[in-house]
């Protein structure tokens, strides 16, 4: 069974929408793939706005199986209401101080230990329920609250499943908050 966008996950569906758009065809190499969201919540006017940051890193398959996984290149950020494109922004730029080669070789592989025992079907099914968890965060961010606790366990140990060992790195210079706050046992060694 195909599945559309109206029973997916809002987070998967507009994971879905931004990779077939225009401007990732683009800005981004056909073999781009897209991390998992950083949820950044602000408030404008006194109400809070909820917006999905995606980092955009390259993901070039083998012909053995599995893939090669490279450095996040650029963060797609959208606005949760709407869906709408708000940021691009491409690191290469944004991080001149950083090696071209840090993003000219791969970081690690895909499928990583946690994941590579599950069938195709399995895979998927963690990943909707994990882009599910993301919607329960969403909204309650949306209404200025902390998703309940039940979510916050649930969505912590489906991150901790689901994001690729080699991306942990990337995602503590990206949004080092979100992974103190919600991917298990992540304590950098610079923060004590």
């Amino acid at each position: 069974m195909t599945r559309t966008g109206r029973d997916l996950p809002r987070c998967e569906d507009l994971v879905r929408t931004l990779r077939r758009s225009r401007t990732m065809r683009e800005v981004a190499p056909m073999e781009c793939g897209i991390a998992w969201p950083v949820p950044i919540a602000v408030l404008q006017d006194g109400e809070p706005r909820v917006f999905a940051r995606l980092p955009l890193f390259v993901l070039r398959p083998d012909p053995a199986g599995g893939a090669d996984l490279f450095a996040p290149f650029a963060t797609a950020t959208l606005d949760w209401s709407t869906g709408r494109l708000v940021e691009y922004s491409d690191l290469r730029f944004k991080e001149p101080h950083r090696s071209r080669q840090e993003w000219a070789h791969p970081v690690g592989r895909f499928p990583h230990p946690a994941v590579e025992g599950l069938s195709h079907a399995g895979y998927r099914a963690l990943r909707t329920r994990l882009f599910g968890t993301y919607d329960e965060l969403f909204a309650a961010f949306s209404l200025g609250q902390q998703p309940d606790g039940a979510v916050t366990a649930e969505f912590r140990a489906l991150l901790g499943r689901l994001l690729e060992p080699c991306l942990v790195p990337c995602y503590r210079r990206l949004a080092p908050k979100f992974l103190r706050q919600y991917l298990p046992g992540d304590h950098p060694p610079d923060e004590g």
